[in-house]
């Protein structure tokens, strides 16, 4: 404070206090409150509009289920048509189970098929392959209509949402046996992104931090720096053309011969949470590098001289030198990374759309934004923030750093 005052005056450093307190409680301190509010307090829903509401959620996972469907069908073989255009990212997916009570005299809906397994699409012939589509198509086309319709009534209707609002930890103890398994996975997975964005960034960050001259610092910072000056989701969408089945990748297989696409072959690398990774790896590995590459630029590269002229192998030099003093900023930059990846949407809703499994994320958008479910949808968020807060814990503990150590 003192240190302010001598370099801004009084008036300055008190306008920014100001200001920075403004912020830490319009944004962090005001909607933490709200959503652990929300989180505590349980809906019981009924009436005519909630019931409407619940009708649309659920047409909208039958109606993906059965794109899903169809979609494997037409990855079979290509007799069964045109591929239609992808699901919508913002659709439910077809493992979000509702966790919300069902009200009674929900309107009646198609029952879909069962999405088949991957092997059944081939089993089929071309001529079941054709007649199966077709009838999902139709099936499509019906539930089209009666989403249509649900909608219509739901904007037109005067009933009362009957929401029942009462203390409770329903929110948290609702959840079900799926939505625990995919919030345990999305874990894995944000673990699963950190690591790979460590092992990826650390050679960086050490090359950048013992670069002898300026001019080679300068082209490293500007390579790593360049990529983001386009928007997070323009980067996603350079990776998705990448990866698609008519994508770059495969475009450069079919010219070396080894795959033929006019034939139908190729690699829908989408498919998979491997994609997943590696664009977030490319998105975040700027979070994970500069945090290192400042702690290990303030080693004394006489250490490691030293060290080389005693014998010590790279490995010895990197886990006995190096890693040590580079602790808090591989720490930083493993909360970084590990927040991000926990909580992002756009990449897991992007990348494959829906040809993975889901993320803890999307479910939360889900809650908040179809199923019109907010105190579900904050318990959900209040819960991954929990974890999040363990894990920078436990991250701090295993490195052996404290928050002065990381704020430096």
């Amino acid at each position: 404070m003192e240190t302010l005052v001598r370099t801004y005056g009084r008036g300055l450093t008190a306008l920014f206090i100001g200001l920075v307190g403004f912020w830490i409680l319009l944004m962090i301190i005001v909607p933490q409150i709200r959503m652990i509010e929300r989180a505590f307090t349980y809906e019981d829903r009924a009436g005519e509009t909630a019931t409407l509401a619940l009708a649309i959620d659920r047409a909208y996972t039958e109606k993906f289920q059965l794109e899903q469907e169809l979609s494997g069908l037409e990855r079979a073989g290509p007799a069964v048509g045109q591929m239609p255009s992808a699901p919508s990212p913002f659709a439910p997916s077809m493992t979000m189970p509702s966790a919300t009570p069902v009200a009674p005299a929900i309107p009646s809906l198609p029952t879909p098929g069962m999405v088949p397994s991957a092997s059944a699409p081939s089993a089929l012939s071309d001529e079941d392959r054709t007649a199966r589509a077709e009838e999902l198509r139709d099936q499509i086309a019906t539930l089209d209509k009666e989403i249509a319709e649900l909608e219509a009534k739901e904007d037109t209707s005067s009933g009362e949402a009957g929401m029942k609002e009462r203390i409770s930890l329903e929110n948290f103890t609702s959840m079900s046996g799926l939505h625990l398994k995919i919030f345990a996975m999305t874990l894995l997975y944000a673990l699963t992104v950190t690591i790979c964005t460590f092992l990826i960034s650390y050679p960086v960050a050490y090359a950048a931090a013992m670069a002898e001259t300026r001019g080679k610092l300068t082209l490293i910072l500007i390579g790593l720096v360049i990529p983001y000056a386009s928007n997070e989701l323009l980067r996603i969408f350079s990776w998705v053309m990448i990866l698609e089945k008519n994508g770059v990748l495969n475009s450069l297989l079919d010219s070396l011969g080894l795959i033929d696409l006019a034939a139908g072959e190729g690699f829908r690398f989408v498919a998979s949470n491997g994609a997943v990774f590696s664009v977030m790896v490319y998105a975040y590995m700027l979070f994970m590098v500069f945090p290192m590459y400042n702690t290990i630029d303030t080693l004394d590269k006489a250490q490691i001289e030293a060290a080389r002229d005693l014998g010590g192998s790279i490995w010895k030099i990197h886990t006995r030198i190096v890693i040590p003093h580079a602790k808090p900023g591989i720490a930083v930059g493993s909360i970084i990374t590990f927040m991000l990846s926990a909580g992002t949407i756009a990449a897991p809703e992007i990348v494959g759309r829906g040809l993975h499994p889901d993320w803890f994320s999307q479910l939360i958008y889900r809650r908040f934004f179809e199923a019109d479910s907010w105190n579900q949808g904050s318990a959900y968020s209040l819960a991954l923030l929990a974890a999040c807060i363990l894990f920078i814990l436990i991250n701090m503990a295993i490195f052996k750093v404290s928050v002065r150590d990381i704020a430096k």
